[in-house]
């Protein structure tokens, strides 16, 4: 078992489960809680598709299936917030529509129905950084991998940047904290809340880019409950981008995982489970850790206090 693959296929496979969530990310930093990710994800996983059978490029291939996730979620906006459509029920509606549709459209367009290969040509191009070669043990393991994985590594610490050392961030966290009281202040509600959707269909759209044209293929339902997963992920960081990174690198990893010792008689609910169970530890040992520096400060405030009195 060579670990450097393991940890190498670990970051291929977290990528679309990380975009997914931090696209979600904005989304629940206005309060919004879309649990419609998985159907738009994979309505961006067939868009990316046609893109680039059309036009024979992979990065038309990615900027309409980051279009159809922007469009999706804004009209999701539309039905929640003008139409007071309720949300869940809303989010039910898309993720049927958005994968009948998909299975529907495979046969008018490409003349097949469940699957569709196009050539290996046309699949994501992988980058090689020379820099990295330079590195041991991580340089071949962050090396030769698509532009959206390496976006989706980096795109965490530029968000933690945007909500909380800018106003458009300010302005997000006052709408989720309270629209009422964030509009009274002056922030623009609706402006808020749809470019945050538009941020988490954008999101979305370049996990279903990645998923798809890194496979070179659509299959039906090839999300495989990744936006559910997505969901999960934030529940557990309470939506922390860097908490975020750390939990889906281990849904990769466990993923990676699972690839590596399927087909070896370990237990297959067992393997199924691991994802889960390690994404949890990562974010339950760095929660508990700090949780234990503000204990461990109060009572070191707490003594100060006794001996000043004293």
């Amino acid at each position: 078992m060579d670990i450097t693959t393991i940890l190498s296929t670990s970051v291929r496979l977290a990528a679309p489960v990380l975009l997914i969530s931090l696209g979600g990310l904005f989304a629940l930093k206005c309060n919004i809680f879309n649990l419609a990710l998985d159907g738009i994800t994979l309505f961006g996983c067939f868009m990316s598709i046609v893109g680039t059978y059309f036009t024979e490029s992979p990065t038309f291939g990615v900027v309409c299936g980051a279009l159809s996730g922007v469009v999706l979620c804004l009209i999701y906006g539309i039905f929640v917030f003008e139409l007071r459509v309720d949300a869940v029920i809303c989010a039910i509606a898309f993720i049927t529509i958005c994968n009948g549709l998909t299975r529907y459209l495979l046969n008018p367009i490409f003349h097949t129905s469940g699957r569709v290969i196009i050539d290996s040509a046309l699949a994501l191009p992988t980058i090689h950084i020379g820099l990295l070669d330079n590195i041991p043990f991580l340089g071949p393991i962050l090396n030769d991998k698509t532009l959206l994985v390496y976006l989706s590594l980096l795109a965490p610490f530029f968000i933690h940047f945007l909500l909380y050392k800018t106003h458009y961030g300010l302005s997000l966290r006052a709408v989720g904290l309270s629209g009422e009281i964030a509009q009274t202040s002056g922030i623009d509600l609706a402006r808020a809340r749809y470019s945050a959707l538009a941020l988490n269909g954008l999101f979305c759209g370049l996990a279903g880019a990645q998923l798809a044209l890194s496979l070179n293929l659509f299959n039906i339902g090839m999300t495989n409950a990744r936006g559910f997963t997505a969901l999960a992920v934030l529940i557990m960081t309470d939506s922390q981008p860097h908490l975020t990174l750390l939990a889906c690198l281990m849904f990769g990893f466990a993923d990676a995982l699972v690839l590596q010792l399927s087909g070896t008689g370990y237990n297959a609910q067992l393997l199924e489970a691991l994802p889960y169970l390690l994404a949890l530890v990562a974010v339950i040992v760095p929660l508990t850790a700090k949780q234990g520096l503000k204990c461990m400060r109060k009572h070191s405030a707490e003594r100060k206090l006794i001996v000043r009195n004293g």
